[in-house]
């Protein structure tokens, strides 16, 4: 099945014959796509050795330290980034303690059950991600008898 394409070529600029390049409407690769993965698949199986004696003389030249460097460094800032991300309660509880005023038992109260309430919203999500935690307090009954919730606030 044919395709004109004489519509598309009487503007000729660089962009129209890209773009009739990687149509696939009676396109030149359609017709050959299936033998040029076979090609490509031979010929990277033949010449895979070639790439290895490759790297492996290459490889003399930049010292394994100098690679481990760079892993370490990797692993070392996705650690610290997953740690500056957990939710830490002391600043909720510094802006608690700075901002809720009064001395009376309102206040203090108010204060109280915020900070109660973060550090409760800290360990459920503790239980989450960390097998340490998820041992200590393996239902909501154990928060409960620990003093994490009071029983009118379990789930």
């Amino acid at each position: 099945m044919g395709y004109n394409y004489h519509y598309d070529i009487a503007t000729s600029k660089a962009k129209v014959i890209l773009k009739l390049l990687f149509r696939w409407r009676g396109s030149v690769w359609r017709a050959v796509y299936v033998e040029y993965l076979i090609w490509l698949t031979a010929y990277a199986i033949l010449t895979f050795e070639k790439f290895a004696a490759f790297c492996d003389k290459r490889l003399a030249y930049i010292p394994m330290s100098f690679m481990l460097s760079f892993f370490v460094t990797v692993v070392i800032n996705r650690w610290t980034t997953q740690f500056a991300n957990l939710g830490m309660i002391d600043n909720i509880a510094l802006f608690t303690s700075q901002l809720v005023k009064g001395n009376d038992d309102r206040g203090k109260n108010l204060r109280r059950n915020i900070v109660r309430y973060c550090v409760a919203s800290q360990c459920l999500v503790f239980r989450d991600i960390h097998l340490g935690v998820r041992r200590r307090f393996p239902t909501l009954e154990t928060m409960v008898a620990a003093g994490e919730f009071i029983q009118q606030e379990q789930l």
